[in-house]
C-alpha cells in the first residue's frame, strides 16, 4: 500500500474510533459505577399527655369541684374562726395522661375582707402521700395512710404558700396512666404575737384556690 493510501485510510478510521471510543465512555458512565443504599423508613413523632382532676372531698373525681373549706358557708367548721382553731381536711388527686410527671401543689387569687391581716397568720400543714388507683380518700380522712408522707408545707402562712408551680419546692412523682395521690390540709389561726394584734384579725376573711399541677 503506498503512503498516500494508508494516510486517506486513517483518515478514514479516525471518525468510527472517536465514535467507539465516545461509546465506551457512556457505557462506563452509565453502567460501570457500583452503588447501595439503607432505608429507616417512616420515621414518626407524637406527643402523649398530662391530665389531673380532684375528688374535692367526695367520691366523685372532676377537673374542678368545690370548696374543700368553705368559711364562708355559716355552719361549716371554717366559717367564725378565732385564734386557736383548727381543722383538717383530706382531698384525692387523680393523673390519668399518657406520660409520667411531677405533680405540685400551689395556692393562688388571695381575696377577703381584711385578708393582708389574716393570710399572715391563717397557716397550712399540708402532707401527701401517693394511693392506689382504687384508693379514693375523701374529706373525712378516712383511710389516709400514716406512713410514707411527703411534707409539702409545715406552718405556713397562706400569705407565704408558693403560687405557681415554679415557686412550688415539693413535688410528688406520678406515674403513667392512672396514678393518685392523696393529701391531708391542716388549718390553724395563730396569734399575732403582738399585743392588741389579734384584735385586728377580728371580722376578717380569706379565700384561695387550692391548684395541683402536674409537669
Amino acid at each position: 500500500m503506498s503512503r498516500t493510501t494508508r494516510r486517506r485510510v486513517a483518515r478514514a478510521a479516525a471518525p468510527a474510533a472517536g465514535l467507539l471510543a465516545a461509546g465506551l465512555l457512556v457505557w462506563q458512565g452509565s453502567y460501570a459505577a457500583f452503588s447501595a443504599t439503607t432505608t429507616n423508613a417512616a420515621d414518626a413523632w407524637s406527643t402523649g399527655s398530662l391530665a389531673l382532676q380532684n375528688n374535692g372531698g367526695t367520691t366523685a373525681f372532676a377537673g374542678s369541684t368545690t370548696a374543700l373549706f368553705r368559711g364562708t358557708v355559716a355552719g361549716q367548721p371554717e366559717n367564725n374562726i378565732k385564734i386557736g382553731s383548727t381543722g383538717t381536711k383530706c382531698i384525692t388527686v387523680q393523673s390519668s395522661g399518657s406520660l409520667a410527671g411531677n405533680l405540685k401543689m400551689y395556692a393562688s387569687g388571695i381575696t377577703g375582707t381584711n385578708v393582708a391581716a389574716l393570710a399572715p397568720n391563717l397557716a397550712l400543714t399540708v402532707d401527701a402521700v401517693g394511693v392506689t388507683a382504687a384508693t379514693n380518700v375523701q374529706s373525712d380522712c378516712s383511710g389516709f395512710p400514716t406512713t410514707g408522707l411527703t411534707s409539702v408545707a409545715s406552718n405556713v402562712a397562706l400569705s407565704a404558700f408558693p403560687t405557681s408551680y415554679a415557686t412550688a419546692t415539693t413535688s410528688m412523682p406520678v406515674a403513667a396512666g392512672t396514678a393518685r395521690v392523696a393529701y391531708r390540709i391542716t388549718w390553724t389561726l395563730n396569734t399575732t404575737g403582738t399585743p392588741g394584734g389579734d384584735n385586728a384579725l377580728q371580722n376578717s376573711s380569706a379565700q384561695a384556690d387550692l391548684t395541683w399541677e402536674i409537669q
